[in-house]
């Protein structure tokens, strides 16, 4: 199980003195109608929209999903920074994309795919302000401005299938926060043009 920041003890305060103002839904999701009931951690959860009696998330949209209909995750890849610059030789064997050689990794969104045979227009959650709000996510600079990086530290393919930094944050914060499994939802696509060799 992975932690998330408790919030300081006056947020926490007026969050217990004003609950019915905080926005909070506890009543509908959380494991008690009294918001005395809950600790300063379960509060600080709520507060990043997270409700783990009930296995449910604020997705960006502003509105909840249950984390037992999701089948997948997404990755939308914007681009990457190289460790050493790739030349005209290395574009054409696209062995710059070696992921040693990737400095940072530049996303654009994350998003919960979910099983919805009722509305299959409405079956992608986004999930960016989450990750960001909770510290996972940092916002890029330069040419990389309206994206977030992600440092490419493993230097590793996952399984031979994707970087492994880019499935850190859902092996920490929906697979092992919500299911104590670091794996359970492990059908994780990266959506781009770029073609990692693991190298």
């Amino acid at each position: 199980m992975n932690e998330i920041k408790i919030l300081t003890k006056s947020k926490l305060d007026k969050i217990k003195n004003n609950s019915e103002s905080s926005g909070l839904a506890y009543k509908l999701y959380g494991k008690s109608k009294n918001i005395l009931d809950y600790t300063d951690k379960e509060i600080s959860e709520m507060a990043f929209g997270i409700y783990l009696h009930k296995k449910t998330l604020l997705v960006d949209g502003d509105y909840f999903i249950c984390l037992n209909d999701v089948i997948k995750i997404e990755c939308e890849l914007h681009d990457v920074s190289y460790i050493q610059k790739p030349t005209l030789e290395t574009w054409k064997d696209n062995s710059c994309n070696a992921i040693s050689n990737i400095r940072t990794f530049y996303v654009k969104d994350y998003f919960l795919i979910t099983d919805n045979n009722k509305d299959p227009n409405f079956n992608r959650h986004k999930i960016t302000r989450y990750l960001t709000r909770i510290g996972f996510l940092r916002h890029g600079r330069g040419k990389f401005r309206g994206y977030f990086s992600v440092a490419n530290d493993y230097k590793t393919i996952q399984n031979g299938l994707f970087p492994k930094d880019l499935y850190h944050p859902i092996k920490r914060y929906i697979n092992g926060l919500f299911f104590y499994d670091d794996y359970k939802i492990s059908d994780f696509e990266i959506v781009s043009s770029i073609k990692f060799i693991a190298q």
